[in-house]
């Protein structure tokens, strides 16, 4: 899904679930993120594929957020963050500016234990799960929630819950929430050949 935002144009997706050269990025996105479940477990060199893919893209910044599936973040942080390439910026539980755009992660994945801080001129809030009540269909992390509460980002953009993907976006206050999962559209692209 592309959002228009101060002059850029931003793609964002997430479930690929090993799908990914299967996505329509537009070629006049300037700017990509990735919420996540890029691969399967610990399939180390579909990762490896994956950022090799990702970092070939014409973007002018791309932005990764491991998902529950990305599950070498979890089990070998260090490990995981030597795959990533220079081309992409890797967030949790820090941030961004490019171009007067701000971007932030916590790691929800899909849930976090405590509410985390989360900065207050966000304008977009990427995690891989989504917050409760938010197109979760009642899976979203209350915690979340509760942090994104006094923050109020201008978007949160966010996955996991596939049936919920590219549906409609949900609007509290001034947050947009966008859920990008690709993976039921990946899954009946591959039907339909």
């Amino acid at each position: 899904m592309l959002v228009e935002y101060k002059s850029h144009k931003i793609f964002a997706f997430s479930d690929t679930h090993g799908m990914y050269r299967r996505l329509d990025v537009p070629a006049d996105a300037d700017i990509l993120i990735c919420a996540g479940d890029a691969c399967e477990g610990f399939a180390v060199e579909g990762l490896k594929d994956f950022f090799s893919w990702y970092n070939s893209l014409p973007a002018k910044l791309r932005i990764f957020v491991a998902g529950n599936h990305d599950m070498v973040f979890d089990e070998q942080p260090d490990y995981a963050r030597s795959l990533i390439p220079e081309g992409v910026s890797f967030l949790e539980n820090e941030g961004i500016e490019f171009d007067g755009i701000k971007f932030y992660s916590v790691p929800a994945r899909p849930y976090m234990k405590t509410p985390l801080p989360i900065p207050e001129d966000v304008d977009f809030l990427i995690t891989h799960g989504p917050a409760y009540g938010y197109l979760d269909q009642g899976l979203g992390c209350k915690n979340l929630f509760l942090s994104m509460a006094s923050a109020r980002p201008k978007y949160h953009i966010f996955g996991h819950v596939h049936e919920e993907g590219l549906k409609r976006k949900a609007v509290l206050g001034s947050t947009t929430f966008l859920n990008m999962s690709y993976f039921e559209e990946l899954r009946h692209s591959l039907g339909s050949e």
